[in-house]
Order: C-alpha cells, then structure tokens, then sequence
C-alpha cells in the first residue's frame, strides 16, 4: 500500500443544541470575533441571534453581505471588516458561501490584499486568523477542509484556493441550525455530500483510510437524503454528520471533474453548486465506465446506485434532472465549459486521461 498523510487538525463538536456553548469553545484571546454570514441568516432566521448571544462578553461585529457563490471582492470587503475591529477570530455561520467567505476574510485580515494574488499562487507570510465554522446546511463540507471558491467577476470564473491555514480550528455542528433550510436546499446541498464523497473515492489522491470517508458519507446521502428532504430529524443529523465527513474525505483527496464541470452550469446558468456537480456526476461516471484507471472503484460506485435505479434514477427520485439542457445549457457553451475546466488542477487527480475533446464530449452527453 502506498504510504499517506492524513491530518485533520479541525476540531468537530457535533450535537443539538451545541451551539449554545460556542462562546466556551474558542480558542483564548479570541476577545474580538468578526461573524460573517448572509443576509437571509441576519434577518429571516433566529439563527444569527442565538450565535451572537452564545459569544456574549466578548465584542462582537457581523458582517452579513455574504452572496451565493461569494465573489472576490466580498471576501476583501469582509477582511477589511476584520481588520477594522482588530478580530482576533473569524466565525463563518451559513452554508458554504458565508464559511467560504470567512476563510477569505482570515486570510486578508493578517495579509495584504488583493485576493487574487493568493489565487493565483502567492503565498500569506502571515498565518491568517482562526476560522470557526458554523454550518447551517448540510451540504458543502467546508467546515472541514483547508478549502474556499470564489467567484471573479472580472474573469468570469469561480476559482478555487487551498491552504492549511485556513482550516476551521473548530466545526460547530448543531444539526438544530439546519431546521429552517427550505427542501430544495436540503435537496441541492445533501447532493454536495454526494458528490464530494464519490468523487474524493475516485480521486487518484485517495488512500484507504480516505476511501472509508468517502464510502461512508455516500452511503448515508443515498440512504437518508430523501429522508432529510421531508425534514425527518434523524435524517437531518445524519446528513449533518455526512457532510463533515465528506469534507474530510476532499480535504485529502479533494475533488474531479464533476466539480470543475459543474463551475460553469453554476456561473453561467445559476444552478445550484450541489446539484450541478451531481448533475456532471451522472455523465462523468458514464463516461469512467467506459474507461478510467480505477475500474473496480468505479463498479464499486456504479453498485450503490444500483438498487436506485442508477445515480441518474436517484436524482430523478429527488425531482433533480439530468439533463443539461433543462438548465438552459446550449451546445455553442460547450467549448468555453471545456476550455475553462481544463485550466482547473483537479483534472490531474481525475482517474482517466482528459483533453477538451473529452470534456466535450461529456459535456455534449449531458445535453441529450
């Protein structure tokens, strides 16, 4: 067996109800917290209330203008906000995109800016401040991983940054925040755990005790996202407890190509980041099955599905298309999709040789 690294220097604190002991979880010194999140979590949730209250004593500063799919520019704007209150410690309450914009904001509150320096490969030469993430979905795994995407406008691309540094040093896990997540959130982000564990499986960066992760976090989307979907609470911490998993198991594998492939349905046609790389899903794996590096893994996935009636026949169980071209995808896309992901370095870890033609191909697959 080949030899491996793992190495998850976040801790998990999971259960209901825990989020109310947040304030007695951080780290000394964190005297002054910047908690960044969303605007529907500051104003149509109780849910930002109850984490402020949890940090009582300590000065407290939000920043709430968190978008989908945060851009550059907002991780910038929340770093300043940092660096104005003098935070000793960034909270990330949200989904992805608040989590994601918090590393962001960590890493420009002890760096120079801009971000896009760090994106295209600068590195920090000061550690950015502690990360505590908050998660309010069960979906992204960002509470876990080293990992933030961001959105440039300006390049028309999201972009993806990793970094040990910006590891959460604590995930808060109160299944309880997840309670107000409308279905089709609970739909698009439970696919996220999908995704991410079939394809940190797939990975050529996996390794056995990575691959128990992985196997494990797909097991319990197919078995209890429908569930989660009716708001069954059993199901819900399950799928919570799924998607940290998940982030682990990307943390040291991180993902392939229906991540990268979904990046464009996202930015281009507004589809849900879960559900379009469980969407690309479908036709990459058609597409391993007909040849890849790793074909027992790939049997071994093709398998879980079986009783569902394939990946494509669970998604459709969820009401989730497979079909590109009910997203609104046009064949004349095709070769910016392609030329775009092919620039992306999870491409070197996907198990298969991939060129533009190929991705083309997939891509064309999916329109049918």
């Amino acid at each position: 067996m080949d030899a491996f690294d793992f190495h998850l220097p976040t801790r998990i604190v999971f259960g209901r109800g825990r989020a109310a002991g947040l304030g007695g979880l951080l780290p000394a010194g964190a005297e002054k917290v910047l908690v960044v999140t969303d605007g529907t979590i500051a104003r149509k949730t109780p849910i930002l209330r109850r984490v402020v209250d949890a940090l009582a004593g300590r000065e407290v500063a939000v920043y709430d203008r968190v978008e989908e799919n945060p851009s550059v520019e907002t991780a910038e704007e929340a770093g300043r906000e940092a660096r104005r209150l003098g935070a000793g410690l960034v909270v990330g309450l949200g989904g992805g995109s608040p989590m994601d914009a918090a590393k962001g904001a960590a890493l420009l509150a002890a760096n120079p800016g801009p971000l896009r320096e760090y994106l295209a490969g600068k590195r920090p030469t000061a550690a950015p401040l502690p990360v505590v993430a908050v998660p309010t979905t069960s979906g992204t795994g960002s509470e876990t991983t080293p990992f933030a995407v961001f959105t440039d406008r300006a390049a028309g691309q999201k972009t993806g940054y990793g970094n040990p540094g910006i590891f959460p040093a604590l995930a808060l896990i109160d299944p309880e925040l997840s309670a107000s997540m409308p279905a089709p959130v609970v739909v698009d982000t439970g696919l996220d755990v999908l995704a991410h564990g079939v394809e940190a499986y797939l990975s050529t960066a996996s390794f056995p005790l990575n691959d128990a992760l992985a196997l494990e976090a797909v097991g319990v989307a197919v078995a209890e996202l429908p569930r989660a979907a009716k708001k069954e609470p059993e199901a819900m911490d399950r799928m919570a407890a799924a998607a940290a998993a998940a982030g682990a198991a990307i943390a040291h594998a991180s993902t392939i190509l229906p991540h990268i492939m979904g990046y464009p349905l996202t930015l281009h046609h507004g589809v849900p980041h879960g559900r379009a790389s469980a969407v690309m899903l479908v036709h990459v794996l058609a597409a391993l099955r007909e040849s890849s590096s790793c074909p027992r893994k790939v049997e071994t996935v093709t398998r879980v599905f079986e009783a569902r009636g394939g990946l494509e026949g669970f998604l459709r169980e969820l009401g989730v298309s497979a079909r590109l071209s009910d997203y609104g995808v046009r064949d004349d896309e095709i070769g910016l999709f392609a030329a775009k992901t092919i620039l992306k370095g999870d491409v070197r870890i996907t198990p298969a040789a991939v060129t533009v033609e190929s991705l083309e191909r997939i891509y064309r697959s999916g329109l049918r």
